[in-house]
């Protein structure tokens, strides 16, 4: 079922405003409804429209919005998609027409405006169309250096397979990395993205553009992600981010794949708790989510916005990283993906600060199903969910509460845990349970050899979440706050 919510987050305030008079403009009868559940889904009451119409007429009502909502859409960003793809093609079309007249400065001057074009938007396809053009007519163009036009058009095909090529290494490493045998891995990325690159014979001095790189930035985090292995990350791709970056290329979709690409540096340098590159490149994600009348603003806002909070919480900066979540989150619909992540984190700073009712007030709507989660978030995000979830209950004295959380835990990934065996969070909740009922033993000599002897610890080079939870359970065992500890466990740069 398509969610008129999540359509609605896509839209901007100009979005709003259009769709409102696109919809009254297609009203024909006085009694539609459709502008009056529109707003009410944007302001989330809309169960009193339902209240009021009732089932039948409420899913009908419902239905049609959603088509609008997806014609509207989809037409308004289909235009945006094309628009510079469109303004190269016009330029091809009309130049061929002036040759077909002869009339070869003005279309040959056409071309290489195209050309300009094109490659500001890494567009090989098109590319290619206006070398062969150019070439074509090339013999009616005084003073032309042919050769020079032979050679860009070899090196833009090049590019063009290479790009198809990676493409493809992009999708089979994804599928890698998603498969039951992720354990079976290679060390190191880098190792991973050579064989890939043999594999599907790919030049290993291949240039990237931003969405090879962006690419290759998503696998990277992913790696990490999966193997829980970001101290070690060979961030080979970032020397080449410099001679792509800035100027005419960032524009329309390259400057999307731009915004992604910082985002995902920036990520990567924070899970190795690196918070001044982390936040060097939140900053210059920043420029760019400005430019284009902020096109991808609302889109990464949630994004941006959640790594700033956690680079702060772990630089001491907590209250400042609370209030920008919390004004975050009052912008941002309930229920959704991006209302998950916001309040995870604001949860975990909270419960570092000993804000247990907080933490509960964040918890308590978070009602969806582990079904809706791991597709929605993820099954790290769930975990670390269900993790806080008990943490939380054990502070609070709820015993009971906690260990059936946990049991409930055991017996739905236990598979999970079987293939994933260096995760610490399976042995870490079964120490947790055996602590609920005897909470002196946290602070004997015999537990400490305990978790030393069953937590697969890999100390500064854990995950930072992994280390939040045994910041908790250090802070515990030594009677510390868990922030401080916390953060002498992190490290932070």
């Amino acid at each position: 079922m398509v969610s008129i919510k999540d359509l609605i987050s896509i839209q901007n305030a100009k979005d709003i405003s259009s769709f409102i008079s696109y919809l009254e403009a297609r009203n024909k009868r006085h009694d539609t409804r459709n502008v009056a559940l529109y707003k009410a889904f944007i302001k989330n009451e809309e169960h009193l429209i339902f209240a009021e119409i009732g089932t039948n007429a409420y899913n009908a009502l419902k239905k049609r919005l959603t088509d609008q909502l997806i014609e509207f859409s989809g037409s308004r960003f289909l235009s945006n998609e094309l628009s510079s793809e469109n303004q190269v093609i016009k330029l091809i079309v009309l130049s061929r027409k002036l040759f077909a007249i002869n009339h070869v400065k003005t279309g040959y001057v056409l071309l290489k405006r195209a050309e300009k074009k094109a490659l500001g938007l890494d567009h090989f396809s098109l590319l290619n169309e206006i070398y062969h053009t150019m070439i074509e007519h090339s013999h009616k163009v005084e003073n032309i250096d042919q050769d020079s036009l032979f050679q860009k058009l070899e090196r833009n095909n090049q590019l063009f397979v290479s790009e198809e090529k990676l493409s493809v290494l992009y999708a089979s490493m994804q599928k890698q990395f998603n498969s039951e045998n992720f354990g079976i891995l290679p060390s190191s990325l880098h190792e991973l993205y050579d064989q890939g690159l043999k594999s599907f014979g790919i030049q290993s001095d291949v240039a990237l553009n931003f969405r090879s790189l962006n690419q290759l930035c998503i696998l990277t985090d992913l790696y990490g992600s999966q193997t829980k292995n970001y101290h070690e990350l060979d961030l080979f791709f970032e020397d080449m981010i410099a001679p792509i970056q800035g100027g005419e290329k960032d524009t329309d979709k390259v400057l999307g794949y731009h915004i992604e690409l910082l985002y995902g540096m920036s990520n990567i340098y924070f899970r190795k708790k690196n918070a001044e590159k982390s936040m060097f490149y939140l900053e210059q994600m920043h420029v760019q989510l400005q430019r284009l009348n902020g096109k991808y603003e609302k889109l990464w806002r949630s994004r941006y916005t959640n790594l700033l909070a956690l680079n702060l919480n772990f630089s001491r900066s907590w209250i400042q990283a609370i209030q920008l979540l919390e004004e975050t989150l009052l912008n941002t619909n309930p229920g959704n993906s991006e209302h998950a992540l916001l309040s995870i984190s604001l949860c975990m700073i909270n419960f570092q600060q000993g804000n247990l009712k907080e933490v509960k007030r964040i918890i308590n709507p978070m009602t969806k199903t582990d079904g809706w989660y791991l597709k929605q978030m993820g099954n790290e995000w769930l975990f670390n969910f269900k993790a806080i979830e008990v943490l939380l209950h054990f502070d609070l004295g709820n015993d009971q509460l906690a260990e059936s959380k946990i049991l409930s835990f055991q017996r739905k990934y236990a598979n999970h845990f079987k293939k994933d065996k260096n995760n610490p969070l399976w042995p870490f909740l079964i120490l947790v349970k055996s602590v609920l009922y005897t909470p002196d033993e946290i602070q004997t000599e015999a537990f400490i050899q305990k978790v030393e002897a069953s937590i697969p610890w890999r100390g500064e080079e854990e995950d930072f979440f992994n280390m939040c939870f045994y910041g908790w359970l250090k802070a515990k065992m030594t009677k510390q706050a868990i922030y401080e500890v916390t953060l002498d466990l992190l490290n932070f740069k």
